[in-house]
C-alpha cells in the first residue's frame, strides 16, 4: 500500500474525486485545509496579503496496483507526495445505544 499526499486548489475536489472514481480507485480520502506561501523573493506588505492562497491537503491510501493511475489523475490537479505504507489501521467510535 501507498499513502498518496497531495495539495490542491479546493475547487478541484470534485473533479479529483470523480475522477477516481471514474477509474475505479475508491479510496476515502482525508481533507485538511491549508495555506500555502507561494515563493516570491521579497514580497511587498501589499503582495503579502495576497501571497497565501487556500488550498486542500489530500491524503488517501491506495494498494499497489492503483497509485500510478492514481498518482496521474492528482498530478493533473495539484502538487504530489507518495508515502510507502507498511499497515494501515481504521479506528471507529464505538457504537452507542441510543
Amino acid at each position: 500500500m501507498k499513502k498518496i499526499e497531495a495539495i490542491i486548489v479546493p475547487g478541484k475536489l470534485d473533479a479529483v474525486r470523480a475522477e477516481l472514481e471514474r477509474r475505479g480507485i475508491n479510496a476515502t480520502l482525508t481533507l485538511i485545509k491549508v495555506q500555502q506561501a507561494e515563493e516570491r523573493k521579497a514580497p511587498s506588505h501589499t503582495e503579502m496579503a495576497g501571497a497565501f492562497a487556500d488550498r486542500l491537503k489530500v491524503e488517501l491510501i491506495v494498494g499497489e496496483r492503483q497509485v500510478q493511475r492514481a498518482v496521474d489523475i492528482i498530478t493533473q490537479y495539484g502538487q504530489v507526495a507518495l508515502l510507502r505504507v507498511n499497515e494501515a489501521l481504521q479506528i471507529v467510535p464505538p457504537l452507542t445505544n441510543v
